[in-house]
């Protein structure tokens, strides 16, 4: 996959002003020179280090003139960076913010844990040395992001040229229709056994169920649909889940979007959660397992959250199985960049 390009034009001059530094630790030096260039190229100072104990405050507070830190590292690291982000946030210091990215292979990560940790943005499922450029273009996503870019598009996920398709859904018919599309996208043209192509349309299922019965609400914010999560329903053309996809052949990625921005990332680490133990949640807004199904189907997910204003969840899964099974076991990537108080923000 090459790299990504997510600019969406220029930023505000407030942010263009705004120095921004970077932390790596790596036991690795070339993966520390390495993640450091990809830092570079988005506008960071980086520091790197291969001690994954080293103090890393001092660092921090030796540049007085950064307001905003994003640290990386591998899982070793990752008490030494949950604890960095947890003494920024302790500061209470709005114009300095700490962000973490801790990546890792299968097992390496407790996903759940780090997801519910002050300032972490995203875990990622590779390490630098697997030969494959995933790691390296999400954390570029990421980083431009926390300077103001868009998440990363559909599309950026493909190889350049790849087609995107996209259709707006409004009642079950649609979902179903959408879900059969997918099935037989899979079965009938990309060669993917029904097993495989079964499991990739309970994604679309589940993503399109969410964003059409637990994302509206009424005037007064509480939900319209989330107490049946089965009743036919019509949904208003404004209020209509945009579903998106698209593949080039070796990964397909499938996308909602909604107009509520309601998903919030308690709901994810929930589900993660109850899955781990064997629980399914079938109350009230009730995505219960759902959202931890379409997690271990993907080989990324990337939940972008505009609170009040969009939810956008995009879900990518890799159809070349011998590319997964090449090294290490690839674990799964999930960024989830809400920027909510617990996740590093201080004015809300």
């Amino acid at each position: 996959m090459g790299h990504p390009n997510p600019a969406g034009g220029a930023r505000p001059k407030a942010e263009q002003r705004e120095r921004a530094g970077a932390i790596v630790v790596d036991r690795n030096r070339a993966t520390n020179k390495r993640l450091a260039r990809i830092l570079v190229s988005a506008g960071y100072t980086v520091k790197t280090y291969e001690d994954v104990g080293t103090p890393l405050l001092p660092a921090l507070q030796g540049e007085t003139g950064v307001s905003l830190w994003l640290v990386v590292g591998e899982a070793a690291a990752a008490s030494n960076l949950l604890g960095l982000c947890s003494a920024t946030l302790s500061l209470r210091d709005p114009k300095r913010r700490c962000y973490a990215v801790i990546y890792g292979t299968d097992g390496e990560l407790d996903v759940p844990m780090l997801a519910e940790q002050p300032g972490v943005v995203a875990t990622l499922g590779l390490r630098p040395s697997s030969g494959r450029l995933d790691l390296e273009s999400e954390l570029l996503g990421i980083a431009c992001h926390l300077r103001g870019q868009p998440l990363l598009p559909l599309q950026a996920y493909l190889l350049w040229g790849a087609q995107a398709f996209s259709t707006g859904i409004t009642n079950i018919g649609g979902r179903d229709a959408a879900e059969a599309r997918i099935v037989k996208l899979c079965t009938d043209h990309l060669n993917i056994s029904r097993r495989v192509a079964d499991n990739i349309g309970e994604v679309v299922h589940e993503l399109i169920t969410n964003a059409m019965y637990d994302a509206p609400v009424d005037d007064k914010g509480q939900p319209r649909y989330a107490h049946d999560r089965t009743a036919p329903i019509e949904l208003p053309a404004e209020d209509r889940v945009t579903f998106r996809y698209g593949t080039d052949g070796i990964r397909l990625c499938i996308e909602t979007s909604d107009r509520f921005g309601r998903l919030r990332r308690g709901d994810l680490t929930r589900s993660l959660r109850q899955a781990a133990a064997g629980q399914v949640n079938k109350g009230q807004g009730g995505a219960g397992i759902g959202l931890s199904l379409v997690y271990r189907t993907s080989q990324t997910l990337q939940v972008d959250v505009e609170p009040g204003t969009r939810t956008r969840v995009t879900a990518v899964m890799e159809l070349d199985v011998a590319r997964a099974a090449e090294g290490p076991r690839p674990g799964r990537s999930l960024i989830f960049p809400d920027l909510t108080a617990k996740s590093g923000r201080h004015d809300l």
